[in-house]
């Protein structure tokens, strides 16, 4: 319902001109725009006719507590025999069951010197533990106490109710930043040491068929004479063949268990517990030998644990 708003004091024809173009606003279904000019229209010359219509455009668009406390508020200035006053009246009492309500609630650890501002407006001592109706939707609560300024974010649906607890939140314990460097250097080691392994695998079983095949040319060779048959001679060729895989398997497999075993024990790490850390006596080291001869060869792993 659209009234017009009387002519009075400030500059009447600008708050007349911004009502007419409220109400084309309010036809059109746009409220923000037809609030914002309601609320300049009465700024400038002040009507209870203008807030009357205000009350009607923001609960069109969903801000019912405003809406609710511009209607109570036309009320209190609308005389007994004002015809708008019974439509002012049903409309406030509609809203009431609608209204959403917020409780900030004092709580043992609530600093004493805390002060609130809700939606950019400074709260009194007298705010607290009190419904305070609100229009749904999302509300800025800042807490200031003891230097420290706190913001929160405090949503409301149509007919809720929540209480809100106003107390500053402990200080959260910063988490070190993660030794990424470290952790690229530990996963490098146990990737070059894996490499190391299967290398090192690789020549042991090399090692192992050398050694089958020095026994089969001993078994076909006479060392004495020099000379062996067909047999022995395969058996020393694929030999010395196994040999040199065997030496650089074993080669490789050193050289990368030395190098993963490097990278990891300088990797940056965080203090190790007790029992975590390494002991002498928990240490193992490995060193691959192989030796190849004419008529001899050996293959070992010798070590210490």
């Amino acid at each position: 319902m659209l009234l017009p708003a009387p002519a009075a004091a400030q500059n009447p024809a600008a708050a007349e001109a911004l009502f007419e173009q409220a109400r084309a606003a309010m036809a059109a279904g746009d409220y923000q725009v037809a609030c914002a000019r309601l609320r300049d229209s009465d700024r400038l010359d002040p009507a209870v006719g203008t807030r009357f219509n205000l009350a009607d455009c923001e609960e069109r668009r969903g801000r019912l507590a405003t809406a609710w406390s511009l209607f109570r508020g036309v009320l209190a200035e609308l005389g007994a025999e004002d015809d708008r006053r019974p439509i002012a009246e049903q409309r406030a009492r509609a809203l009431e069951p609608r209204l959403s309500y917020v409780t900030l609630q004092r709580a043992a650890d609530t600093p004493r010197s805390a002060r609130l501002r809700l939606d950019g407006v400074e709260l009194g001592e007298g705010s607290f533990d009190v419904p305070l109706p609100l229009d749904p939707g999302a509300h800025e609560l800042v807490l200031m106490a003891d230097g420290k300024e706190e913001r929160r974010t405090v949503t409301l649906r149509e007919r809720e109710t929540t209480v809100v607890p106003i107390r500053l939140e402990p200080p959260r314990a910063e988490r070190p930043p993660a030794d990424e460097s470290g952790s690229a250097r530990r996963t490098s080691g146990y990737v070059v040491g894996g490499v190391g392994i299967a290398a090192a695998l690789t020549g042991i079983v090399a090692g192992v068929v050398t050694l089958g095949k020095k026994s089969t040319a001993n078994e076909h060779c006479d060392d004495a004479r020099r000379v062996c048959d067909q047999t022995g001679r395969d058996a020393n060729e694929s030999g010395q063949t196994f040999g040199v895989v065997s030496g650089v398997g074993l080669a490789v497999g050193a050289l990368g268990l030395a190098t993963g075993a490097y990278l990891l024990l300088t990797a940056p790490r965080a203090p190790a517990t007790a029992s975590a850390r390494l002991t002498r006596r928990d240490q193992v080291t490995l060193a691959p030998q192989l030796g190849w001869g004419t008529g001899t060869g050996f293959l070992g792993v010798v070590g210490s644990f």
